[in-house]
């Protein structure tokens, strides 16, 4: 079963698609969600496989994670004119690319998606010595959920519903599902997702500040000449909770852009 939250009109003829990271949930776009909804958005944000109220399975690849949100997709799903997506949440977006509508331009907002390991090593050392250390901290976040209190003591600019979210989402999600992400999904490597990126998608990544985490390197994207990328100073992993502003205005300047585009493409005509 998938379980989706949504915000905002039924019938809003704008709808956008937002997808967490791992050990996180739906809930987690609560201001970003919030946002879209006064510009006039439909909001739907999934539960990945394995966390907050979504299927448990034995299947924790990447393509597994991709299956379980195709149901999002098809003529009686609403067609999105908007994706943002946090960490491993926008590996798993780069996934469903071919499924967006291809009669329009679709902006793409990825924060900080881990695509390489963090700090690079050779392929022939992958996950020997560093890897596990980034790993070991993220199970400890489900298994050593800490209280809302402290996560907001320790992460001063998130709103109290950003720690209470971060609660929840650890607290529901299954620590075997992170092993299963961790264990099969070996070599940990997806930069070969964005070789085939759809015409129609207008891909954006942003990168945490690299003095606060490591997660993604701006460098990863040089030879992509299609992607914008920017370096959110003072971000760390979290940016969607740390600058939702952020978040947001690059995301509505995506659209209007393509908004106007299109504008001007029909009074040429």
């Amino acid at each position: 079963m998938l379980f989706v939250s949504r915000w905002g009109d039924p019938n809003a003829d704008k709808h956008a698609l937002l997808i967490h990271g791992l050990t996180s949930s739906s809930g987690g776009w609560i201001r970003v969600a919030e946002g879209l909804v006064a510009e006039g958005y439909l909001v739907t944000a999934p539960d990945l496989l394995g966390h907050g109220s979504s299927a448990r399975s034995t299947d924790y690849t990447l393509d597994a994670f991709v299956r379980a949100l195709r149901p999002l997709f098809g003529p009686r799903q609403p067609e999105y004119s908007l994706v943002v997506a946090h960490s491993f949440g926008g590996i798993v977006a780069l996934g469903l690319l071919d499924l967006l509508p291809l009669s329009k331009t679709v902006p793409v907002v990825l924060l900080d998606p881990p695509l390489l390991p963090t700090r690079q090593v050779p392929a022939n050392k992958q996950s020997l010595d560093r890897i596990p250390k980034a790993w070991e901290m993220i199970v400890k976040e489900i298994t050593e959920v800490k209280g809302v209190d402290e996560i907001q003591a320790a992460h001063p600019s998130w709103s109290r519903e950003d720690a209470v979210w971060k609660f929840i989402g650890g607290q529901l999600c299954d620590v075997d599902a992170i092993r299963g992400v961790i264990e099969q999904n070996v070599p940990w490597s997806f930069v070969h997702l964005l070789n085939n990126i759809p015409p129609n998608i207008r891909l954006i990544i942003l990168v945490a500040d690299p003095h606060k985490h490591a997660a993604c390197e701006q460098r990863t994207f040089a030879e992509y000449s299609q992607i914008r990328t920017a370096v959110i100073e003072g971000a760390s992993h979290s940016i969607h909770r740390e600058y939702p502003e952020i978040v947001l205005r690059t995301a509505l300047d995506a659209i209007a852009e393509v908004t106007n585009s299109e504008t001007a493409t029909v009074a040429k005509m």
